[in-house]
């Protein structure tokens, strides 16, 4: 058969194609006894992290380093299968990006409140939540532009191009889905967040009037049994994450060479900066409610450490409701709501600071310029978005796709190869901010509410 077919068709030519990919599917069978003898997510994915890392380098090695020019054809084709199985599973979490924000927001919406009298612990509570994201939001964007973050990145992306300026109220025209079926087809995150908003809000209203009584609880059903589907369809594609970190970090590495772990390792360094400053802001928040910060981090030091440790926020939620309630004297009522709440909304870590910084990481390896319309277009997609990922497992990848999509970056999802591989070393900070941003809220709303016991907190 012509030689051509296996080149440009099948793209496996070469001896060297086929021992490599024999190697892939050997290192995706391991990583799957791995699950089998019940090893932690967190655990192989940090394996998937070193592998991909190791194996792009010995890929490198073999083929002397090229450049994108002059790179061997076993190597091209080697990377291109780096790049489909990293574009699969991409595609799978684009897929499901705008039914499961959707989704979410109205089950979010309609459940809220469920057994909750007191509308200001609704209000209080999510304003001190959303406000914490906010600031997360515009403290990873600071850090990403003042350190250029993704511009040495693919040099390759061409010169800057200049975003046009729009004015304050363009921008909020604009997130108005003046068109649902438009706003659906180009990914028009805000405008689906706002109309679930409207949805779920409508539902909540007429849920109260004896005609619809009957007709909501089918239409609650609806949602529930939607929402559960959604929520089984990301677990399945989560799991696969580990054999895509694999693939995406080897391409990287094939892609970008030993620029890529300067990129890494920058990013890894905000990240934690970002979260040992977000610590500061959450001081400052208690400071303005006249509450000592240092009594604050001496008794929530233990769980910072957990969800340092355990990479889980909704994990950590019976330590966190715990010391809210016997240490920090927050009412029984507020503790478990308000943590409960901000577990999975508002998250200041996987919603906040991580998908700003890979906006803006994305944004300057594109080579396109900043202006102030879209650096509040990053805040405002930060604080709605963490709205539709509620309850949702690998919720900063989530995050960073709404993000993205938001942006009108949404094609562009694979440049986040590179961040997405090195999830598991910075997840640790962003939980460890979640957290504390959950308790930070927590003890402002009970202040607000009169519902703090003093005491019990400066004890």
């Amino acid at each position: 058969m012509n030689l051509a077919f296996f080149q440009n068709f099948i793209m496996i030519s070469t001896p060297q194609t086929v021992f490599v990919l024999l190697t892939l599917f050997v290192i995706f069978y391991l990583l799957k006894k791995m699950r089998d003898f019940k090893y932690n997510f967190s655990f192989r994915m940090f394996i998937a992290l070193i592998v991909g890392l190791g194996f792009g380098f010995v890929l490198q090695f073999f083929a002397d380093f090229p450049d994108k020019e002059n790179a061997v054809l076993w190597f091209k084709e080697a990377k291109h299968y780096f790049s489909f199985f990293s574009s699969v599973f991409v595609a799978f979490i684009k897929m499901l990006v705008i039914p499961l924000v959707s989704v979410c927001i109205i089950k979010v919406i309609i459940e809220i409140d469920k057994n909750i009298k007191l509308s200001s612990l609704l209000s209080i509570s999510l304003f001190w939540i959303l406000f914490s994201t906010a600031i997360a939001a515009i403290i990873g964007l600071a850090l990403a532009y003042m350190f250029d973050l993704g511009s040495n990145f693919n040099d390759n992306a061409g010169a800057r191009e200049l975003r046009e300026i729009q004015s304050f109220s363009s921008i909020i025209l604009n997130l108005i889905p003046s068109n649902l079926i438009t706003a659906y087809s180009k990914e028009n995150i805000i405008a689906i967040v706002i109309f679930s908003f409207l949805i779920g809000l409508c539902a909540k209203q007429i849920s109260k009037q004896a005609e619809y009584e009957k007709a909501f609880v089918s239409f609650e059903n609806f949602i529930n049994i939607s929402h559960g589907i959604m929520m089984n369809m990301t677990k399945i594609v989560i799991k696969f994450m580990p054999y895509a970190v694999v693939c995406m970090m080897s391409n990287v590495i094939l892609s970008n060479g030993f620029e890529a772990i300067k990129t890494a390792g920058l990013f890894i360094v905000l990240t934690y900066v970002a979260m040992f400053i977000m610590f500061g802001v959450h001081f400052l928040l208690l400071l303005s409610q006249g509450l000592n910060p240092i009594k604050y981090a001496k008794k929530a030091f233990s769980v910072w450490l957990f969800a340092f440790s355990s990479r889980s926020s909704l994990g950590t939620l019976p330590m966190t409701v715990s010391v809210l309630e016997k240490k920090l004297g927050v009412s029984p009522v507020v503790a478990n709501f308000v943590a409960s709440i901000g577990s999975t909304t508002g998250l200041n870590g996987c919603a906040g600071y991580f998908p700003a910084m890979a906006a803006v990481f994305v944004c300057f390896a594109l080579g396109v310029e900043f202006d102030i319309s879209f650096a509040l277009m990053i805040v405002l997609v930060a604080v709605l978005g963490s709205l539709g990922i509620a309850g949702v497992p690998g919720s900063a990848t989530m995050a960073a796709s709404i993000m993205l999509a938001g942006l009108g970056f949404g094609d562009n999802f694979m440049m986040l190869s590179l961040i997405l591989a090195i999830d598991p070393i910075i997840d640790m900070a962003r939980t460890a901010s979640n957290v504390s941003g959950a308790m930070t809220s927590a003890l402002c709303t009970a202040k607000n509410l009169k519902t703090l016991d003093k005491k019990v907190y400066d004890s």
